[in-house]
């Protein structure tokens, strides 16, 4: 086994990111014979961007990985833990993935 396997975990593998003064981004040694089928993405839940709240606080949860369903698992105060959020404003996040959910249920009946 080569020493660029044992960096996989299940096809991904662990990075890490360092952006110097000029923004420039640079990938550590082991992955630039790699470059070209590199791909990163951040998957993000398109429902977010149905929920009244300001666009900001939509690409807040995009950005941390945040799904409507998640929202919804951890509750206004996990919320408020995970992104450094005042209370009041993670409970109107919560409120909102709620009653976007209950909204779509009535609509279905």
């Amino acid at each position: 086994m080569d020493s660029s396997s044992n960096n996989n975990v299940n096809g991904y593998y662990p990075i890490t990111i360092i952006k110097d003064l000029n923004l420039q981004l640079f990938l550590p040694s082991s992955f630039q014979h790699q470059l070209s089928s590199l791909k990163i993405t951040i998957w993000k839940d398109k429902r977010l961007e149905h929920l009244d709240i300001p666009k900001g606080l939509v690409e807040i949860l995009q950005i941390n990985g945040f799904t409507i369903e998640r929202i919804l698992e951890y509750g206004p105060s996990e919320i408020a833990k995970i992104l450094a959020l005042d209370n009041h404003v993670a409970q109107i996040i919560f409120n909102e993935a709620s009653k976007t959910v209950s909204n779509n249920i009535n609509s279905n009946f």
